[in-house]
């Protein structure tokens, strides 16, 4: 490991766990920037991808390569972790990949919504409080040490079949300590990222960078799964921008009480949604897949920590209400 904080970082074992959009498309690009990757996957994708490969799709055109696949119980320890799950999979995932984190494994979760570790590594006056939306009974903070690393991404995509994975723009990552202090390996995770064509950028204040990708998230996803809209058509729409308005406007004092801010305006999130043109929200592509939806961590989380800030969120609440709603029925329908 010490190589590998010196720079040596080609030589580095890292590992991504996870085959699905995010997954697949992290993977890809840490092997077209020419890294040692092994891909964590499960069921028929393993013995897919080994057959086939991978397949990243992007502005660029279609790349495919070869990577070493397997279950997690085939790898050993990793220099790198990057966790790709969604985000209610969290904790069955940190489970299956807890034998591969030494004490000098860098852990990152690439996940969306308000994280488990929230509170944690803060030096305010919710240092060691719970999100219990997303960590109901405190495992994931068992499961996982100081080596996480924070971290928000913009990735607008989707995996189109088993092993490939579709991007709209180019993918950016936002990294931050928990206690956002500078550090060594936030410059090894940023010019790992760089090297593999991965735009990312250290953040000072890293739960203001949570706070910025939960909003669009939270403002969009819900809505897009009720509606079937794109994102275009989500923020195009005077009737459905109208809704996500609201939402934002709720949020803000939120953010606001957690001692955090939006890196951006309000206006200007609601602006880049619409330029993103007619892609679909995770949250549809889940639905229109019969897969549960990330409401906890997305909605459910952030409604929580206004509840415990004693600040309401009307339209919020039933937006995930509505959302909540359809996904167990669609589920349930299916299921039948």
């Amino acid at each position: 490991m010490s190589g590998f904080l010196g720079g040596e970082s080609d030589l580095a074992n890292i590992c991504v766990a996870g085959a699905g959009a995010i997954g697949l498309t992290i993977a890809a690009r840490l092997r077209l920037g020419g890294f040692n990757v092994s891909l964590i996957a499960r069921g028929d994708s393993v013995s897919f991808i080994k057959q086939l490969g991978i397949e990243l799709v992007d502005r660029e055109g279609s790349h495919r390569m070869s990577i070493n696949v397997g279950p997690a119980s085939e790898f050993s320890k990793a220099d790198m972790l990057f966790l790709c799950p969604k985000s209610h999979d969290m904790l069955g995932m940190a489970a299956a990949v807890r034998h591969l984190i030494s004490p000098e494994t860098i852990v990152v979760p690439v996940i969306n919504g308000i994280p488990w570790w929230y509170f944690d590594g803060s030096n305010g006056a919710w240092n060691g409080g719970k999100v219990r939306a997303v960590d109901p009974d405190g495992m994931l903070r068992e499961l996982m040490s100081r080596q996480i690393v924070g971290v928000t991404t913009m990735i607008t995509g989707e995996r189109t079949q088993q092993g490939t994975a579709r991007t709209y723009n180019r993918v950016q990552m936002t990294v931050g300590e928990l206690d956002d202090r500078c550090s060594a390996r936030l410059d090894t995770l940023v010019s790992i990222l760089d090297r593999s064509g991965i735009a990312a950028k250290k953040a000072p204040r890293i739960r203001d960078a949570i706070w910025t990708k939960v909003v669009r998230n939270l403002i969009s996803n819900p809505v897009t799964a009720i509606t079937g809209a794109t994102l275009r058509q989500n923020f195009g729409n005077a009737l459905l921008a109208d809704v996500s308005k609201q939402m934002i406007h709720e949020v803000l004092p939120v953010i606001a009480a957690n001692g955090a801010n939006l890196e951006v305006d309000a206006d200007s999130i609601l602006e880049s949604g619409r330029m993103l043109g007619d892609v679909k929200t995770s949250m549809l592509q889940d639905l229109e897949r019969r897969q549960q939806l990330e409401l906890a961590s997305i909605c459910d989380a952030v409604i929580e920590l206004a509840f415990m800030k004693g600040i309401s969120m009307p339209v919020t609440q039933a937006i995930n209400n509505l959302a909540h709603f359809k996904s167990d029925r669609d589920r349930n329908l299916f299921a039948a």
